[in-house]
């Protein structure tokens, strides 16, 4: 050939080097020369950007498509066997390593492949890494799903990692596909992104229903003996149980005899939560002590009375000074305005 251009055959396979141009072509299609680093440093970014996961499911598809190509270029061929032989020489001198088809059947539509010093175990190999092949034994899946025109998928039954002299890999017919397996991918990665925001939510939403229930029915000491608790918004069983376990709790602990309870902050008020307040009453009265209603709006006062709730025996007034000044007076105390 000319000064330009460098030819070498090995085999059957015709390695092409045009020097003016800077190509090199394999059996005539355009070809690139790496190192062993080279590939070693690109499989090892494609892992930390994207993680073993997924970097796994990315090998396995890039492997399986550039197989089904390879396979591509054969198609019409019967001579399958003969085919297989030109394979094992085409990767052999493209220094894929050592291929032997130990089995094969067009039949059963299933084979078997051993590798050995194959490019992908020296690269692993060389980065001190104990993990099987997975991009060229999904490469061979997608060359035999290209030779038998069916899908096919591939089980790795000995590896070099594991001490055997080759890479053994059973090639099978199988509804695995690296389309299938980028979604599924897709779908368990949603899956853990919905997780995480659920537990987001339910951790926030734990911490808000502590703050509520510190904030809602807080029990206040005004003076000795006597306590106050305002009520906001609106109640259901879990803050009414809540209410009545602090109020009986503070009561105790502070050997209280008044608990006013204000209803300054509600608006409108239901009979579940009348009902409610009537329950606190009743299990403040069984500790000795007794409730003062206070902060009756007439607005209130008449949804109380259209409820048909018992409410008699309880005083109630219209604003918690009323209801701070009487208790004072049940206990003996009097306020006196200073001179």
């Amino acid at each position: 050939m000319s000064e330009s251009k460098v030819k070498v055959q090995v085999n059957t396979n015709e390695f092409i080097w045009d020097i003016k141009e800077g190509l090199f072509t394999f059996d005539g299609a355009p070809a690139l020369l790496f190192w062993d680093s080279a590939i070693e440093l690109f499989l090892k970014t494609i892992e930390e950007v994207s993680g073993p996961e997924v970097s796994k499911t990315v090998y396995e598809a890039t492997g399986y498509r550039m197989g089904h190509l390879v396979s591509s270029y054969y198609l019409g061929r019967t001579d399958i066997e003969q085919l297989l032989k030109e394979y094992s020489n085409i990767y052999r001198n493209a220094g894929w390593g050592n291929v032997t088809i130990a089995e094969y059947s067009l039949e059963e539509k299933r084979a078997v492949v051993r590798l050995t010093n194959s490019w992908e175990h020296r690269v692993f190999k060389q980065a001190d890494k104990e993990k099987a092949a997975v991009l060229l034994p999904s490469h061979w899946a997608g060359v035999f799903t290209g030779l038998f025109q069916q899908n096919m998928w591939y089980n790795i039954t000995k590896s070099q990692v594991n001490g055997c002299e080759y890479d053994e890999i059973e090639i099978f017919p199988s509804s695995i596909t690296p389309a299938k397996n980028i979604h599924e991918l897709t779908r368990e990665k949603e899956r853990e992104y919905i997780q995480d925001l659920e537990k987001k939510v339910q951790d926030r939403t734990k911490e808000l229903t502590s703050l509520v229930r510190e904030l809602s029915s807080p029990i206040i000491p005004v003076l000795n003996g006597i306590l106050v608790t305002p009520l906001i918004g609106n109640f259901n069983e879990e803050r009414l149980s809540d209410l009545m376990e602090r109020a009986l709790i503070e009561l105790s602990s502070q050997k209280a005899n008044y608990l006013l309870i204000d209803l300054t902050g509600i608006t409108n008020v239901d009979v579940y939560t009348i009902s409610g307040i009537q329950r606190l009453i009743q299990a403040i009265r069984l500790l000795g002590g007794e409730c003062l209603i206070v902060g009756v709006s007439s607005e209130l006062s008449i949804q109380i009375t259209q409820s048909k709730v018992n409410m008699a025996g309880i005083n109630s007034f219209s604003s918690l000074q009323q209801g701070v000044t009487y208790a004072l007076q049940q206990s003996g105390y009097e306020l006196l305005k200073k001179n």
